[in-house]
């Protein structure tokens, strides 16, 4: 296994495909060392996809019982939540208490357009209207509100990981909303990832976008990674796994990526009672 360990990880608890028990158990089967569940905290809105306050209580309840309890010859288990940026107060102050260790992502450009709301990853026919309608059409400058959603978010936070830190990549190119090569994002992309770098997170590669078939690489690009390397900043690999067939999906891809970007080591979660462990790539 290139890399036995995931920190980003969802189930049926929130919007995942298989339960916890199922999900440990394709761990065990890859020899993962390390497994960390980070289902969607409760958010104080979009209730179809993010855990109510009761909901998350059970799934806190029932992966401590799992940890209090670890059956020989597998993962070592944490406890996670994927905190959105636009999570209501209460909520982000539940998430920093319970949970072992928060993924700060950034989804939303806000919680309510029509109705519904408006995520960078979720209806593409509804951001595309709302980039038209909002934005008259300038998908920069819907790039230019999302980071810095995501900047004021991951320094108030400050998670223990950076989740999919370009997401809006997702449709860019289907619906023709930016172009990447673009010197312009290039910029904007660069410069929101030096202002996150003193939110003090780990920085992950993560293959959900080529595991669900909508990119050929994975979250952050080469040159963002490169970035990040000369800052000084750690990454980590995630599959952002909602499928347990695809919980190590293009590992391999994403550990060339990172030594193409001159890292050769990245952090796992750890075996014992520390977070994280160094592992070669």
């Amino acid at each position: 296994m290139t890399f036995p360990s995931n920190a980003h990880t969802h189930s049926r608890w929130c919007d995942g495909a298989d339960a916890i028990p199922a999900m440990v158990e394709a761990a065990r089967a890859l020899d993962f060392v390390s497994l960390g569940f980070s289902s969607h905290a409760c958010q104080g809105f979009d209730p179809d996809y993010s855990m109510a306050p009761d909901v998350q209580a059970g799934y806190f309840a029932e992966l401590r019982a799992l940890q209090a309890a670890p059956e020989p010859g597998f993962p070592r288990l944490w406890a996670g939540l994927e905190l959105d940026a636009l999570a209501h107060p209460d909520c982000r102050r539940a998430a920093c208490a319970e949970a072992d260790y928060l993924i700060g992502s950034a989804h939303y450009l806000c919680e309510s357009y029509g109705g519904a709301p408006v995520a960078v990853d979720g209806d593409p026919v509804l951001l595309r209207r709302y980039v038209d309608e909002v934005y008259h059409g300038d998908g920069l400058a819907m790039a230019r509100d999302y980071f810095a959603i995501e900047i004021t978010s991951l320094l108030r936070d400050r998670p223990q990981i950076i989740g999919h830190f370009d997401l809006l990549r997702k449709y860019a190119a289907s619906l023709s909303l930016f172009d990447e090569a673009d010197p312009a994002y290039r910029r904007l992309a660069l410069s929101a990832l030096e202002r996150v770098f003193p939110c003090g997170g780990v920085l992950e590669i993560n293959t959900g976008g080529m595991a669900r078939g909508y990119l050929t690489t994975p979250y952050p690009t080469l040159e963002l990674l490169c970035a990040w390397r000369e800052l000084g900043g750690q990454i980590t690999l995630t599959s952002d796994c909602h499928d347990r067939r695809y919980l190590a999906h293009a590992f391999p891809q994403a550990a060339a990526l990172a030594r193409q970007a001159g890292f050769r080591t990245a952090l796992r979660l750890g075996t014992g009672t520390e977070l994280w462990e160094e592992a070669e790539l």
